[in-house]
This record gives structure tokens, sequence and C-alpha cells, in this order.
């Protein structure tokens, strides 16, 4: 239709379309700018490092990555599914100064299958003061409660009352799924004076978290390059009307 080769076309529209490298396929750059910016960045920095062609495309996701959020900005919070589970298990013996020989049968696990926190082998730390004093109680111990916080479930202490039938009942403790609570609402707080505290651990957690929840970025059109062959000289169209059509 132009009479001019596919090499001069994409000379003459450098920035305007772009080439994805994983399909061959050219692009308008308002498809191509958008998406999972930080994934496609990551791939064309893969293909430039052969195939310097790639290197607009570097350089102008660069220019459109979503603006880091810090950690000041993050709201973490136990049970939090993107943490991972290291992290959680290094917070737990932490707190709770577990003995190492102990340490290596007790697990934090995250099911993708049905969303669940797992802690293995619980009663496991049986003489530590800090797993049944200081941030558990006689009826729960820490790690359970650390489980159950990390589930987004409040402690509940129950008895088992027998009437005269011999029926079994559970009851409500109150007192001790009072106690019991407090002790959760400490770890939560524990967590939260923990968690940024080491600056390697802060920087990973703020990586993560912006590649998971701040790497897309919506399409935006634009018309600014259209030509409207034939239409009424004496119209004028407004910026979001040429958007409007070239979406």
């Amino acid at each position: 239709l132009t009479g001019k080769t596919e090499e001069k076309i994409a000379e003459e529209l450098t920035g305007v379309i772009f080439k994805n490298p994983l399909t061959d396929q050219w692009e308008n750059g308002d498809e191509y700018l958008s998406g999972n910016v930080r994934e496609k960045l990551r791939i064309a920095e893969g293909f430039a490092l052969t195939h310097p062609e790639f290197n607009i495309n570097v350089e102008s996701l660069k220019k459109v990555m979503p603006k880091d959020i810090g950690a000041n900005e993050i709201g973490i919070k136990l049970g939090a599914t993107w943490i991972p589970e290291e992290t959680i298990r290094e917070f737990m013996l932490d707190l709770f100064e577990t003995p190492f020989y102990i340490s290596r049968d007790i697990r934090v696990r995250y099911s993708k299958y049905n969303s669940e926190w797992y802690i293995d082998n619980k009663n496991r730390d049986r003489n530590n003061i800090k797993v049944f004093k200081t941030y558990g109680t006689d009826r729960i111990n820490a790690y359970k409660i650390l489980e159950t916080t990390l589930n987004l479930k409040d402690v509940k202490i129950f008895d088992t009352v027998v009437d005269s039938e011999g029926k079994k009942t559970r009851v409500l403790n109150k007192k001790e799924t009072a106690i019991a609570q407090a002790k959760q609402e400490q770890i939560k707080q524990a967590f939260e004076d923990w968690v940024w505290k080491d600056q390697e651990r802060r920087e990973n957690l703020v990586k993560l978290y912006n590649e998971k929840f701040n790497s897309i970025r919506p399409r935006e059109f634009d018309g600014s390059n259209l030509n409207f062959v034939g239409m009424n000289p004496e119209i004028s169209l407004r910026k979001h009307q040429v958007n409007a059509i070239a979406h």
C-alpha cells in the first residue's frame, strides 16, 4: 500500500509499533506497553542481550513502568498469601526462640489447593516458656495460635461438657478465649514490629509485592497520529475523542 519496504516502515514507526519478541509479531504501542509490563521488560531485556533491535522495547517499557510502592505504603499482616513461607518461619523461630535442634522439625507450609497455612509439629517444642506462657497458654500453644492467625481466624477455646445422659457438648470458655486472643494480638503486633526491621528482608518483600501487585499497566489509546481524511475541516476533535476513535 505504501510502496515502502517493511524495514523502512518499521524504522519510520519506531516507538509507535513494537515487535513482540515472543510472537515475532508487530503490535501497536498502546497494546505492547500495557498489561504485565514488568514481565515484558524481563523478556525484552533477555532478547536484547543478543538482539540489539529490542533495546527500543526495553527503553520504552522502562518509561511506562509503574512507580514502585514503598514499604511504608504496603499494608502487611500475618496471613497474607504473598508472603514467602520462609519469611513466616523466620519470624516464628525468632519470636519464640525455638531451639535449633527442634526448629528443624517445625515447618511452615502454605497450600494453594485450599488456601490454608499449616505449621508442622506444633507440639514438638514442649519446654519453651515463650510457647506456653509469653505467646501461648496452657490450653493452646503459640504455634497453634500463630497457625490460626495465619488463616485469618480468631482463637477460641472450648470445653467439653457431659450432661446427665452422657451427651458431650462443646462450650466456649470465655475466660481462656480472652487470654488466648490477647496472646494472638501480641503475635500480630510482634510481626508488624519485626517484618520491616531487617533491610535485606525489607527490600525483598517490597520487590516481591511490586512484582505481584504493581506490574499491570492499563492500556491507553493514543489517537494523536490519526488523520481523518474527508472529515469536515470546520470540526476539531478533542483529545479524548481521537483517543476513543483509536480505541
